[in-house]
C-alpha cells in the first residue's frame, strides 16, 4: 500500500511539473511576439491604403453626382410639362435659358428643310451599320430666338439610306415631338468628317459648326425626335427609326459597390499588416542586428 501511494504521489507530482512547464512556455511564446513594423513594407502599405481610400472617397462622390443628376433629369424629362417654343422669358441670359430648356420634352412646330439633310456615321441599331438624320426644323414666327432648330430624325439602315433620301421632298408644316437637349460637340470650326450619297457626314451633331452655313439656327440646342427608348416597341421596319435613352446609363448603386470594394480592399490592407508586423523576438532581433 505504501508503495502504490509513493507511485500515485509521483505521478500526480509529474502531471503537475508537466502542465506547469507547458503554461511557462506558452507564456514565453506569447512574449516572445512583439508588433515591430518594418519601415519599407510599411511604407507601401500606406501608400496603397492612401490610393484605396482615394478611390473608394471618389466612387462615393460620384453616387452622389449620379444620384444629383438623375435627380436633375427626372425633373426636367418627366415632371415639367413639355415645351412649344425655345423661349424663355425669364431667362437671365442665353445660358440660362439653355440650361432651362436642357432635357425638357418639347412639341415644335416648323417645317423641316430636307435639302440642309445632315449624316451622322458610325450609328449602329440592332448590329447593323447606319447613318443618322439630321435637318433643320425651321420654326414658327416668335417660336424661340433663332429660327431654326437642329432636329435628329432618327436612324436608318445603310441598305436602305439611298431609297429613303431618294423620297425627301417638300415637306409640310408639322409638330415634331422629342426631347431638346444642349450639343455636347460645340466647335464652330469642325468640318464635316466627309460625304456620303451627296450629304455632309458627322461623327457627332454639332450645331455650331452647321450655323456657319444655315441662317439662324440654333448653335448649342437640338431637338432629339421620338421617346425614350427604354421599354418601347421599335419598328424595325419604319424609318427613320427614333427615340433617345437615358443619358445617365450607370445606377447610383453601381458606386456603392465600387466604393465598398474599394474600402473593404483598404481594411483588408491594414489587417494584413498588422498580422504581418506582430513577429518573434528573435526575428525582430536578427532583422535590426
Amino acid at each position: 500500500m505504501a508503495k502504490e501511494r509513493v507511485e500515485s504521489e509521483s505521478s500526480a507530482a509529474n502531471a503537475a511539473n508537466a502542465a506547469n512547464a507547458a503554461n511557462a512556455q506558452s507564456a514565453i511564446a506569447a512574449g516572445d511576439r512583439r508588433f515591430r513594423p518594418r519601415a519599407l513594407p510599411s511604407l507601401l502599405a500606406l501608400v496603397a491604403l492612401a490610393i484605396l481610400i482615394s478611390l473608394g472617397t471618389w466612387q462615393a462622390n460620384r453616387y452622389r453626382e449620379t444620384t444629383a443628376a438623375r435627380a436633375h433629369y427626372h425633373e426636367q424629362h418627366d415632371v415639367l410639362a413639355p415645351v412649344a417654343t425655345l423661349a424663355v422669358a425669364d431667362a437671365k441670359d442665353d445660358h440660362d435659358r439653355l440650361a432651362r430648356l436642357h432635357f425638357r420634352r418639347a412639341a415644335l412646330r416648323g417645317v423641316l428643310e430636307p435639302a440642309r439633310t445632315q449624316l451622322l456615321t458610325a450609328r449602329y441599331v440592332f448590329s447593323e451599320r447606319g447613318y443618322g438624320i439630321t435637318m433643320p426644323l425651321r420654326l414658327r414666327d416668335g417660336a424661340g430666338p433663332h429660327a431654326r432648330v437642329l432636329v435628329d430624325l432618327g436612324w436608318v439602315p445603310v441598305t436602305h439610306l439611298a431609297d429613303w433620301l431618294a423620297k425627301l421632298g417638300p415637306a409640310p408644316e408639322r409638330t415634331i415631338e422629342g426631347r431638346l437637349q444642349v450639343a455636347s460637340v460645340h466647335d464652330a470650326t469642325q468640318p464635316p468628317a466627309g460625304e456620303h450619297l451627296g450629304r455632309p457626314t458627322w461623327r457627332s451633331s454639332n450645331p455650331a459648326a452647321l450655323a456657319a452655313t444655315i441662317p439662324d439656327l440654333e448653335p448649342r440646342l437640338m431637338l432629339v425626335a421620338g421617346a425614350q427608348a427604354v421599354g418601347r416597341e421599335v419598328d424595325p421596319t419604319k424609318y427613320p427609326i427614333d427615340g433617345y435613352s437615358h443619358p445617365i446609363r450607370m445606377l447610383p448603386s453601381k458606386h456603392v459597390e465600387y466604393a465598398a470594394t474599394w474600402y473593404g480592399l483598404a481594411l483588408t490592407l491594414v489587417a494584413v499588416w498588422i498580422a504581418f508586423s506582430w513577429r518573434r523576438r528573435a526575428d525582430a532581433t536578427d532583422r535590426t542586428a
